[in-house]
């Protein structure tokens, strides 16, 4: 090339880079955008996985709103807690984002221990948005799911129900379903409020609750009995301050209890209640004015109602004043106060006191009591002595209640009371009427010749009666299947509380002679219930002899001592 053209070439045209150079700037463009796309990714993602758990969030929202809500406490009446929440990880699924369902159960199910891949596959074919696949992940298996990226499926923070003094009051707390719906108990009467976070206080002490509890276990171990229940009122403000009732159950385990363990014996149990019913007729004669302390009836020979013949377990071959009938325990002389009383007013007393009826606790598990439709002469008599009408023992607790107390029905609660509460009272009884029932009572548990004298604590002015019947089986009466029963009022010169224990079919055992009677089965829990929870209540041992507990007590009736009755009804 001329020398002058290639000059003039230089000048127009750049010159030719070198080959290193080039594929060194090549790569460095490469690595920067690189960079840039890496950084776009992530940024996507971090935007994707917030997303997802925002989805996850929404999707709950939406479906299951009850899994977020913090279900409210349940409290007794210390501010001790009886019912709360531990919070969860709950894993669900919705089916229709499921891009192939057979690869993702097949993925989840090693994570799972409720499900294999085959129960999996048919949840997550279901025509739904939500499957809910576990309550309880661990943190790990959290991490180890989430990691797997299935599409549709997601977490949601919930929680699950929790009671942690596990027997105690179980029956009375219920239980919750999976959806945190009450199912049962105050879980179930109050889902409204709990479900709205609100706590509930229960009239319930964990204290007396556990005292009640352990005493009625012990006789249902000794003496090889099936069930118990067990109710502590508080005569003034109708509170049932506890109530139990065995076999019971854990609540934490609530799927796996059998229906015998669910079965609430105190509220929705009925039964015939024995001679305790001579407490309510004692004071429906004395308050009618069908008989007086001081009056007799013969009793010295069995009483022909109809095609029934009343007898007495121990039989008494002279007349009996009222306080000895009830000391004594006497069916005759009990049915005869009832004649005296007559059927009308009878069953208008029984219906005052509530046990006509169902009684409006703060639970479902209560139950209308059993009575007859006409109530004939026989009905009277056996009434009187607690058979023909089947009750609960909180029927009897409230009814006793106004019998020994201060004479009002009240309307008793499973709810803490305020002191500006005003519960439903109606008056039944006079003042008179109360102190001589309360007074009486007081002498089955003191004369020596008392049912209840196994009652005794000493100091605490206990007053109470047994009451031993048999139990009804195939329709007629077994008399190898007893209900012993003793309903208890203390302290007697100034009466606070009604305790009612049953045992449901005790045996008879060589340290009680052979005896399943209340006197006792159930007599030696009463005194030493009392003895455990009269501390607790503030209630203090009282000299019984001074002028100040006799002024108000009428505890000088006219008791034969030749009466004995071993304590056996």
């Amino acid at each position: 090339m001329i020398p002058g053209l290639q000059k003039m070439r230089h000048l127009i045209l750049p010159s030719r880079p070198d080959p290193a150079q080039s594929r060194q700037i090549a790569e460095e463009r490469l690595l920067i955008c690189c960079l840039v796309a890496l950084g776009i990714f992530v940024t996507i993602g971090v935007r994707i996985f917030s997303l997802a758990d925002a989805s996850a969030n929404t999707h709950l929202s939406l479906k299951r709103p009850d899994i977020t809500a913090e279900r409210g406490r349940i409290l007794d009446r210390k501010g001790r807690m009886l019912a709360g929440n531990l919070p969860i990880t709950v894993l669900h699924a919705d089916p229709s984002e499921m891009m192939n369902v057979d690869e993702a159960a097949a993925k989840l199910a090693p994570f799972l221990t409720q499900h294999d891949k085959k129960s999996l596959q048919k949840l997550l074919t279901k025509k739904t948005r939500y499957v809910e696949l576990d309550r309880q992940l661990t943190p790990k298996r959290h991490a180890q799911i989430l990691r797997l990226g299935i599409p549709g499926v997601y977490f949601a923070k919930g929680a699950v129900r929790i009671y942690p003094r596990d027997h105690a009051a179980a029956h009375i707390l219920g239980n919750v379903d999976t959806e945190n719906n009450g199912i049962a108990g105050i879980e179930k009467s109050m889902h409204s409020k709990l479900a709205r976070g609100e706590d509930v206080t229960l009239s319930i002490d964990l204290g007396l609750q556990s005292v009640i509890r352990s005493e009625i276990q012990k006789q249902i171990d000794k003496f090889d009995a099936i069930g118990g229940a067990g109710i502590l009122l508080d005569i003034k403000t109708g509170e049932m301050l506890a109530v139990a009732s065995l076999p019971d159950f854990n609540p934490n385990q609530f799927s796996i209890v059998n229906d015998n363990a669910r079965f609430n014996r105190a509220t929705k149990g009925l039964y015939e209640m024995g001679s305790t019913f001579k407490v309510l007729n004692t004071a429906i004669a004395l308050e009618s004015g069908a008989a007086t302390t001081n009056q007799r009836f013969e009793v010295s020979k069995p009483l022909r109602v109809s095609r029934f013949t009343i007898t007495d377990y121990h039989p008494h071959n002279k007349p009996l004043n009222v306080p000895e009938i009830l000391v004594y325990s006497s069916n005759i002389g009990s049915a005869l106060m009832a004649e005296a009383v007559g059927a009308k007013t009878q069953r208008a007393y029984m219906n005052k006191l509530g046990l006509l009826d169902r009684l409006e606790l703060e639970i479902p598990e209560v139950s209308r009591p059993l009575s007859p439709k006409q109530w004939h002469r026989t009905t009277t008599v056996t009434v009187s002595y607690g058979h023909g009408i089947s009750i609960s023992p909180a029927h009897l607790a409230s009814a006793v209640a106004a019998a020994s107390g201060t004479g009002h029905w009240i309307q008793p609660t499973l709810l803490k009371r305020q002191r500006s509460d005003t519960p439903l009272r109606l008056r039944i009884f006079s003042e008179d009427t109360t102190r001589a029932v309360r007074s009486m009572m007081r002498l089955v548990v003191s004369h020596a010749d008392g049912t209840g004298k196994f009652a005794e604590a000493r100091g605490y002015m206990v007053g109470g009666k047994t009451g031993t019947a048999e139990k009804i089986q195939a329709g007629n009466y077994n008399k190898k299947a007893n209900l012993a029963t003793f309903v208890a009022t203390f302290p007697a010169h100034e009466p606070r509380y009604v305790i009612v224990i049953l045992v449901d079919e005790p045996k008879g055992q060589k340290h009680s002679f052979g005896y399943s009677t209340a006197g006792w089965v159930v007599a030696p829990a009463i005194r030493r219930i009392v003895e455990q929870i009269a501390p607790i209540l503030g209630v203090l041992p009282v000299d019984e002899k001074s002028p100040l507990i006799r002024q108000k007590m009428l505890l000088d009736f006219t008791i034969g001592d030749k009466e004995a009755t071993l304590a056996s009804y």
